[in-house]
C-alpha cells in the first residue's frame, strides 16, 4: 500500500482521522459503564426511608358507604350482609344517584389480600371515585 496517499512529502497528516487516539475515550466509556452497572441495583430497589404514619382522613363519612369485610370473607354494608354480585348493583345505583358518594372499606386485620382486591375491583367497576381504607390509629402495633 502506498503511504503517500495518507501523508504528503513533509510528513503532515492530510487525513484527520488517521491520528486520533481513541484509547482514552474507550477507557472513559468503559469506566462509565462499570459505574452504571454498579449503581443500577440501588436505583431499582430504592433506599430505606421513614414513611409517614396514617392519620384520620378528610373524607366525609356522612356521604360514604361503609363496607366491612370479615375474616370469613363476608361483606357487610353498614350491618347488612351482602354478596359480591349484589354489592356491585348497590354501588352502581349509589353512583348513579349520588356521583360524589364514596366508599370506606373496613377490613379485618387478618383478611387475605385477594379478598380486599376483589372488593376494590367491584368498587372500581361500579364507578365510585372516592375510596378509603379504614385503619386503626392506635400507636401500638398490635
Amino acid at each position: 500500500m502506498n503511504t503517500q496517499k495518507f501523508f504528503n512529502q513533509s510528513g503532515n497528516n492530510d487525513n484527520a482521522f488517521s491520528k486520533i487516539n481513541i484509547t482514552n475515550l474507550v477507557d472513559i466509556a468503559l469506566t462509565l459503564v462499570v459505574i452504571l452497572l454498579m449503581i443500577s441495583p440501588f436505583i431499582e430497589q430504592g433506599f430505606s426511608v421513614k414513611l409517614p404514619k396514617s392519620g384520620p382522613s378528610k373524607m366525609a363519612l356522612e356521604k360514604s358507604i361503609i363496607l366491612t369485610i370479615t375474616k370469613n370473607n363476608e361483606v357487610f354494608i353498614v350491618n347488612k350482609p351482602v354478596n359480591l354480585f349484589d354489592l356491585k348493583n348497590i354501588l352502581e345505583k349509589e353512583a348513579e344517584t349520588n356521583p360524589n358518594s364514596g366508599v370506606v372499606i373496613k377490613g379485618e386485620k387478618n383478611i387475605s389480600y385477594q379478598d380486599l382486591i376483589n372488593v376494590l375491583n367491584i368498587v372500581k367497576d361500579s364507578h365510585i371515585k372516592k375510596v378509603g381504607l379504614a385503619t386503626d390509629i392506635n400507636k401500638n402495633n398490635e
